[in-house]
């Protein structure tokens, strides 16, 4: 045998292991944000299509019936000023236009009232028919979720931070965010109303309560205004059913109030993009109407939108918005009733943003 046969066959020192295991560290300290940033690009992408769906869907829609649907819709009070309570919401009446007709006619929806609808889904004695409407008022629609949100089917209570103290959750049995009684299935996709309160039946986006805004009342150009907008879960994400109160805003002291009545579809510019209420300023006005009632997303630097015409935006946070603009939208103190004689101040005031989100302010916007 030769001597090699014989001679010792050398291993790793301790010393070499361990800059081995130091260098594999450092190479998969580097690959993992690479990594979620590939997963967080594929997300986006996805949330875009879904926008891009229901923007298609609401055109389709105003083919049919000549007007984009509208935000809220409550058979029962058409005219009144008062809070629309358990009112049809626009996502709900697209529902044939996303490949949903079987949840459209299980519900009946704007044939049957809501508050119907959901006192037949929650019986004393449930029947077949009625867990087939509870069923249905909170089934998962995937076209209404965006996958960087961490939102559940249902809404859910976070313990968040306002004006820097620590908020608490609802007390339990608290109907949190609900249409009535009942927690419907959730949506990060709210329509822009406007800049006034969303309670508002005067407002001056495209979808809001009781509108029949078609394609000509968008004066300012369809590819200069909001139709969809994003809502993350720590902003209250809506409910693409309905509206369980139209006013997403409620009590500045706390954000128990306001979390607990924010069942929602619907929008507004009043503050800016991904709003969290910590350091950032809004036009006092907006203060304690429309905490919950902005846009917002998971996405990091802004919010995306699918506008009038079809196309879809990745808003940056940083975009301008006027903090000095008057705008008047508040409720008649304890009616529930909103004056309708709203202040908008000079559209000269408005930031790029807020003008984004008004479909007839006259004014030229450029690049953003």
């Amino acid at each position: 045998m030769s001597i090699g046969f014989y001679q010792r066959r050398r291993g790793f020192t301790l010393v070499e292991l361990l800059v081995v295991i130091a260098i594999i560290g450092v190479l998969i300290a580097l690959l993992l944000p690479a990594v979620q940033q590939a997963r967080e690009a594929a997300r986006r992408i996805s949330c875009t299509n879904n926008l891009k769906q229901l923007g298609i869907a609401c055109h389709t829609y105003a083919d049919a019936f000549k007007v984009f649907p509208s935000g809220a819709v409550d058979p029962v009070n058409r005219t009144s000023d008062a809070g629309v309570d358990n009112a049809w919401s626009w996502s709900a009446l697209i529902l044939p236009q996303i490949e949903q007709d079987n949840l459209y006619d299980t519900m009946g929806v704007t044939s049957n009232s809501l508050s119907i609808v959901i006192d037949n889904a929650n019986p004393t004695t449930p029947t077949t028919a009625s867990v087939a409407l509870k069923n249905a008022m909170q089934a998962k629609l995937d076209a209404f979720r965006c996958p960087s949100d961490t939102a559940g089917t249902l809404p859910s209570c976070r313990v968040v931070k306002y004006n820097g103290a620590t908020g608490t959750c609802p007390a339990s049995g608290t109907t949190l965010r609900g249409i009535t009684a009942m927690q419907a299935s959730t949506t990060n996709y709210v329509a822009c109303a406007g800049i006034f309160d969303t309670q508002m039946r005067a407002n001056n986006g495209v979808m809001y309560a009781h509108s029949k805004t078609g394609f000509q009342g968008m004066t300012d150009g369809a590819s200069n205004t909001f139709l969809v907008g994003e809502r993350a879960e720590y902003q209250a994400v809506g409910t693409w059913i309905g509206t369980g109160y139209v006013r997403a805003g409620g009590n500045t002291a706390t954000f128990v109030t306001e979390e607990s009545s924010s069942a929602n579809s619907l929008g507004t510019v009043g503050v800016p993009p991904n709003y969290k209420r910590q350091g950032q300023s809004v036009p006092a006005s907006e203060i304690a109407y429309n905490t919950w009632a902005g846009f917002s997303s998971s996405h990091p630097g802004g919010t995306q939108f699918v506008l009038g015409d079809g196309a879809v935006k990745f808003i940056s946070e940083t975009i301008a918005f006027s903090v000095g603009a008057t705008v008047v939208s508040t409720p008649i103190s304890g009616s529930g009733t909103f004056d309708g004689s709203v202040t908008l101040g000079t559209a000269a005031q408005l930031g790029v943003y807020q003008r984004l989100g008004i479909r007839n302010d006259g004014l030229v916007i450029g690049e953003y």
